[in-house]
């Protein structure tokens, strides 16, 4: 699958500055385009405009840069969604979840949109992404839902063992993640009221 990359790629250099930036923005752009196998250092070289062995300075191999480009990555995302997650409130919690889905399609479709990209193409083919995309994205993901979906479940009077909650957590997951990404793929649906819907239907977030 190859999907287009905007030129010149600007999202590391936007919050890392230098050559790091650079280097990375570079990476984002070739592995965007071709995916981590068919990717080359030479390539992220040429796209910076240095020679190869002065990019090996910066990193000892390609597997090196791409798990940092994860990582980073990872950890930007993590920190713009907590704002989001935490400005959900139980008390007007249709509202809430609409303006939840409507940001997060917009960071997603915006300055984060180059890097999904390149986390569609690249994440089947290479060893390193799992561990990096858990460690960075998923597991802190998980514990900010972790900590909405009791919180939502004690203004609604449900109470779940430990199991019970991890379920509705990776339900939750599920529902926004999915919705976003179908976004991407397909184009935002006219509304966001169907998957609010699902979300309180499955969550049992009703009176």
């Amino acid at each position: 699958m190859r999907l287009p990359i905007d030129s010149p790629v600007r999202y590391f250099t936007e919050f890392i500055e230098g050559r790091r930036g650079e280097i990375l923005d570079a990476a984002l752009g070739v592995f965007g385009e071709k995916g981590y196998e068919a990717g080359t250092m030479r390539e992220i070289a040429a796209a910076v405009g240095v020679s190869e062995p002065a990019l090996y300075r910066h990193y000892a191999g390609k597997e090196a840069l791409f798990e940092e480009l994860v990582s980073l990555a990872g950890d930007r995302i993590v920190t713009l969604a907590r704002t989001m997650i935490a400005d959900v409130r139980p008390e007007n919690l249709r509202e809430s979840l609409g303006m939840l889905i409507e940001a997060r399609r917009a960071a997603s479709t915006g300055h984060e949109s180059p890097v999904i990209r390149m986390l569609l193409v690249s994440a089947p083919h290479s060893g390193v992404f799992l561990t990096a995309f858990r460690a960075h994205l998923a597991t802190p993901m998980a514990a900010m839902l972790g900590e909405l979906v009791p919180r939502v479940d004690g203004y609604f009077g449900r109470t779940y063992t430990p199991a019970e909650t991890n379920d509705r957590v990776r339900a939750f997951m599920s529902l926004f993640i999915g919705h976003f990404m179908t976004s991407m793929v397909l184009g935002a649906a006219p509304t966001d009221n169907a998957t609010v819907d699902a979300m309180l239907k499955i969550m049992d977030w009703t009176e």
